[in-house]
């Protein structure tokens, strides 16, 4: 049950991986035009007619998404028509139509973004709209992975367009954590290790205290990313198997609503974020520049048609904190054992484990009434520091249902080091 919970967490894996490694090589046609100015062209009448929808295609233009179309040249309103509506939009992350927005995308992060430059990736590039956007602010080489093939031809004329600046792969890392299964690696470790290892070939290894070894863009509407954000950086896995790494992204308005308010149906995930990471807000984009548009449902939240753009950034401090990766790990099942139950009582759930640190808690201001639930992230923290440094945890009960994730782990750890010091 324990694993199975682990796996659900958003370790999982395919051997899909193995299809979505291949480098993009396209020749490059007449019939693929690219519009360097997308939102700052003629003002020209143009016909409905090019926004009507064969009856077979299986995604229609609703009337708002026909009238925000109508700004946009007709050579790209085209293109973007005819995706759109042979697209799985159900697999698909939002793109962006609007060189507008792909601008102010660009003006909030580049500063930040050119700052100590490392190995940049963008996830799910679309037209390249963004990634024109920040070559031309100087980024040097950006790493494309893209799984939809109706991109391609944008793509590959920007690849013309800043030779040797970009390099394009045919991968969805948004469901890296598909690639991550645990239990699969420990019994075929070659093939999907091999093939995650090889997606970051050229990213300089660090230790994790040292600066970053990787940057990536994305625009995020999946809160199951984010939970293997929170994995990677437990298990130092996935994206983070070279070190850190910092995520400039886009995030629905529903993700930054429950990672920064406090509710009980996402209480763990919260917990973990606010003690791995570091985050910044830059700003706000308008949601009509990406495509598909998100169904907006009912709720307290106010601006849900924004997306917010933020800094993601793994605390560097983490392992001297909880004392090297085994400690961020045991905190991380302490989360998920006593928050499962938030309700639960702190000093009596804890002395079953070891017995007299009741005591240690009360002398801090704790009571026997204290719940987990009531604690804020400091006092989570310095319980567990607390638990931790008591002489019989090395012994104790929760040590070793802990160590049983560890022994899922580390096949798969101990075989993607060994892929990555091939490579």
């Amino acid at each position: 049950m324990l694993c199975h919970k682990l796996i659900t967490l958003s370790i999982s894996c395919t051997l899909r991986i193995s299809k979505l490694h291949n480098n993009v090589n396209f020749s490059f046609t007449k019939k693929n035009r690219w519009c360097s100015n997308i939102m700052h062209l003629p003002e020209s009448i143009h016909s409905n007619k090019h926004l009507d929808v064969k009856k077979s295609n299986k995604n229609k233009i609703s009337p708002a998404l026909s009238n925000y179309l109508e700004n946009i040249d007709p050579t790209f309103r085209e293109r973007i028509i005819e995706d759109y509506t042979s697209l799985n939009l159900k697999n698909i992350n939002p793109y962006l139509i609007s060189d507008e927005i792909s601008n102010e995308f660009a003006t909030l992060i580049k500063d930040d973004l050119l700052k100590n430059m490392s190995h940049v990736i963008e996830l799910n590039p679309g037209y390249g709209l963004l990634t024109r956007k920040l070559l031309e602010a100087n980024v040097p080489f950006i790493h494309l992975y893209e799984y939809h093939t109706e991109f391609y031809p944008e793509l590959q004329r920007l690849q013309e367009i800043f030779p040797n600046r970009l390099s394009i792969s045919k991968a969805d890392l948004q469901n890296m954590s598909k690639m991550l299964n645990l239990k699969l690696a420990s019994q075929v470790p070659t093939k999907p290790n091999k093939y995650l290892c090889e997606l970051f070939a050229n990213v300089p290894k660090r230790n994790w205290e040292e600066e970053n070894c990787m940057k990536i863009i994305g625009t995020v509407i999946n809160f199951s990313f984010i939970r293997h954000l929170i994995m990677s950086v437990v298990f130092q896995t996935g994206f983070m198997m070279h070190g850190r790494t910092i995520l400039y992204l886009a995030l629905s308005p529903i993700i930054w609503n429950k990672l920064m308010h406090r509710s009980k149906k996402s209480l763990k995930t919260y917990i973990l974020f606010r003690t791995l990471f570091d985050h910044t807000l830059f700003g706000t984009l308008d949601g009509k520049g990406f495509l598909p548009w998100q169904k907006i449902k009912k709720s307290n939240i106010t601006d849900n048609h924004l997306f917010y753009v933020i800094k993601l950034e793994p605390k560097p401090n983490l392992l001297l904190l909880f004392g090297e990766k085994e400690g961020v790990i045991y905190f991380w099942y302490f989360i998920r054992h006593y928050f499962y139950r938030p309700t639960l009582r702190v000093i009596p759930s804890l002395e079953k484990i070891i017995p007299g640190i009741g005591i240690k808690l009360i002398e801090k201001n704790y009571d026997i009434f204290t719940q987990f639930e009531e604690l804020n992230t400091d006092q989570i923290i310095d319980i567990y520091i607390e638990l931790k440094s008591c002489p019989g945890f090395k012994e104790s009960a929760f040590l070793s249902s802990a160590n049983i994730i560890r022994k899922i782990c580390d096949p798969y750890v101990n075989i993607q080091e060994n892929e990555i010091n091939q490579l």
